[in-house]
């Protein structure tokens, strides 16, 4: 199996490699930016592209590599408290932080309005059809852009990509800038007069998933030409760098198991035997666990929409969904109380285990995505809020590892029903809390295709780790500091 990962690492690193030309962070009116070269010469213009709440630049970078193949020069552009541009988030610092990246452009005459076009998703969509105020592009693209007010001035050649399965909200908003713009219109004579307007919708997409679907970015590079006057099919990107980061992530799951069990023989000598599992923690029946999380759910749920935990823990998003698991999980060890009086440490070497093992997934996948998909890494400020984080999410985690019960071959089918379910039911409490008790908290909504991904992944190694060591508490450990490493790393200051 780690022979197949390494192969499957080396191939990912093949494809991703062949789609990256130039390429060099800088720092632009305090903005942290990532500028790719054309790959296609001669050089024909410009593009700045914006990422969405709790985004990045580097997530952008599929959508920008084929820009560049499109011949122009690419800046992608961290928000305020995101990413690596210092500061706090808020949307009115957002446009304002976007403002100075253009006009730092502008006055360094690295773009010209003529020939550049801005390009956002959700808040960037908004960002790049408000910014018509302040910078005549010569086009915008807006993916999925977030509800606004409209500008006073609205966008010439404008483009809305909406996603299939987005919220109504989105998918209203798309529709009232085509409405207003009095789209479509797309013929030659309608981007030389800087009127054509057009809305597609590109089909099994979400929200999150839309700016790494093939119909938008071949959608997007398409409209940036004829804007810029070419009639001409898009160029097509040198290799596959979503097909490598996804090979690569594969393969890293892989390397896995072998890592864990030098990790193991590390810390406590030998290899524990895969029958070795403790059964102190003893789960309860099905419909009682079921039950439990329901109440436990609502409790924490309601106790997190009715204060603002964000002036405690000032994470956008993530203060409510760390006080939420903390005052879920308090609940659930209540009821759980038979289980924590009997659940002891016996050794400290799971434990170190879970340790180092957490510690190498961050580093390890935080390397990999970072190289394409996603900056993941904890800048500043927020690597300080992983430990209260880490602590918060603690109790959920244990709670979850005794609702379980151990884990083998067995009874898999049996403990990844009642996971699901158990998840599931968390989820649906969150959803109550945005739509009944309007807790504000949608992006946990636009964030379910990598909550779930994310969790499937936290589930495996948690598993791997329970069955070779018989510790629910090394389990729980771990899949703690992932969590709190999602939180920290995802969710900006705000």
């Amino acid at each position: 199996m780690a022979a197949l990962g390494v192969i499957l690492l080396l191939a990912g690193t093949f494809l991703v490699h062949r789609s990256h030309g130039g390429m060099r962070d800088m720092r632009i009116a305090g903005a942290a930016v990532r500028i790719l070269q054309p790959t296609q010469l001669p050089q024909v213009g410009a593009a700045v592209v914006f990422h969405g709440l709790s985004a990045n630049r580097i997530i952008m970078q599929y959508l920008g590599q084929w820009l560049a193949a499109q011949g122009l020069c690419v800046y992608l552009v961290d928000a305020s408290g995101h990413g690596d541009t210092a500061g706090h988030f808020s949307n009115a610092e957002t446009l304002d932080s976007s403002i100075r990246v253009l006009s730092e452009l502008l006055r360094t005459r690295q773009i010209n309005p003529a020939n550049s076009i801005l390009v956002g998703h959700s808040m960037g969509g908004e960002i790049a059809i408000r910014l018509a105020d302040y910078f005549p592009a010569a086009a915008t693209i807006a993916l999925s852009p977030a509800p606004m007010i409209l500008p006073r001035q609205l966008p010439s050649n404008l483009l809305v990509i909406g996603a299939q399965f987005d919220l109504p909200e989105m998918k209203a908003m798309a529709s009232n800038l085509l409405r207003v713009t009095n789209g479509p219109r797309t013929s030659l004579k309608d981007f030389q007069a800087h009127r054509a307007a057009q809305k597609i919708v590109a089909p099994w997409t979400s929200h999150g998933s839309l700016i790494m679907n093939s119909t938008a970015v071949y959608a997007t590079a398409r409209w940036a030409r004829a804007a810029l006057g070419s009639a001409d099919p898009p160029n097509r990107l040198t290799g596959a760098p979503v097909a490598g980061e996804e090979l690569g992530i594969v393969g890293l799951i892989m390397l896995f198991p072998i890592t864990g069990s030098v990790v193991l023989g590390l810390v406590r000598g030998k290899r524990a035997p895969a029958n070795s599992s403790r059964t102190t923690a003893t789960a309860f029946g099905f419909t009682r666990s079921l039950l439990y999380w329901a109440i436990a759910g609502v409790i924490g749920v309601m106790t997190v929409s009715f204060w603002d935990p964000q002036r405690i823990l000032p994470l956008y998003t993530g203060g409510y969904l760390g006080f939420f698991l903390l005052m879920t999980g308090g609940v659930l060890l209540f009821f759980f109380k038979s289980q924590l009086d009997i659940a002891r440490v016996k050794s400290p070497g799971p434990l170190a285990a879970s340790l180092i093992l957490a510690a190498l997934v961050i580093l390890g996948f935080g390397a990999w995505l970072h190289w394409q998909l996603s900056d993941v890494w904890m800048h500043g400020r927020h690597s300080l809020y992983m430990v209260p984080l880490l602590f918060m999410a603690l109790p959920y985690f244990l709670a979850e590892e005794f609702a379980l019960g151990p884990a083998g071959f067995t009874r898999l089918a049996r403990r990844w029903t009642r996971y699901v379910l158990l998840r599931l039911i968390l989820w649906l409490t969150l959803m109550f809390g945005i739509l009944v008790l309007f807790s504000g908290q949608v992006l946990l909504a636009l964030l379910l295709p990598y909550l779930l991904i994310g969790s499937l992944g936290q589930r495996l190694g948690a598993d791997w780790l329970r069955h070779h060591t018989g510790s629910p508490e090394a389990a729980a450990l771990f899949s703690a500091i992932l969590a709190a490493w999602f939180m920290a790393a995802v969710f900006p200051l705000a």
